[in-house]
C-alpha cells in the first residue's frame, strides 16, 4: 500500500500518464474500514463535468459534500441483492491526493459496482486491497468490468 501511495504521488506531480485510484478495505469482526485514495484533479473535474453551477474545489466544506456525492453515486456495495450503506467517517484534501475513510457494517462477501472516474478516463484502473482474517484480496476495476466481488473464499 505503501508502494501505491508514493506512486500516487510521484503521478500527481504533474498530468499523470495514468489514471488509478486505490481502495484499501480491513475487514473486521462486524464491519469493514474502508479507504479511498483518488487524485485530486481527476476528482475535482469529475465534479466539475456534472457541476452546472461553477468550478468546485475540494479543500472547501462545499467540494468535501460534492465529492462525498459524488462517491455515492459511482460507487454502490450490496451484500446480495442488499445495497450495504458507506457511513463516512473522515476526509483528507491533499493537493494531490484526496484521501475518504468511512466503514460498512458487517464483513464479506461484498459486491461492488465501482464506476468512480469510468466516465471520465478510458484507462481508469480502480485497484482494490483487501485484508481480512482468511488472508489478502486483491482485485481491479476498469471501465470495462466495473464490478468487484470480494468474499472469504478467494
Amino acid at each position: 500500500m505503501l508502494i501505491l501511495s508514493a506512486i500516487l504521488l510521484a503521478l500527481s506531480s504533474a498530468d499523470h500518464p495514468m489514471h488509478l485510484a486505490s481502495h484499501e478495505l480491513r475487514v473486521g469482526p462486524k464491519r469493514i474500514d474502508w479507504t479511498l485514495r483518488i487524485f485530486t484533479d481527476d476528482l475535482e473535474d469529475a465534479i466539475n463535468g456534472r457541476n452546472k453551477s461553477g468550478k468546485v474545489r475540494l479543500e472547501s466544506p462545499d467540494g468535501r459534500a460534492m465529492a462525498e456525492r459524488y462517491l455515492l453515486e459511482t460507487l454502490k456495495v450490496n451484500r446480495g441483492k442488499k445495497q450495504v450503506i458507506m457511513h463516512f467517517d473522515q476526509y483528507r484534501y491533499q493537493p494531490n491526493t484526496v484521501e475518504f475513510q468511512f466503514h460498512v457494517d458487517g464483513g464479506l462477501p461484498l459486491v461492488v459496482n465501482d464506476q468512480i472516474l469510468h466516465e471520465l478516463f478510458q484507462d481508469q484502473q480502480n485497484v482494490y486491497f483487501v485484508r481480512g482474517p482468511k488472508g489478502r484480496i486483491d482485485a481491479l476495476s476498469s471501465r470495462a468490468s466495473p464490478v468487484v466481488t470480494l468474499s472469504n473464499t478467494q
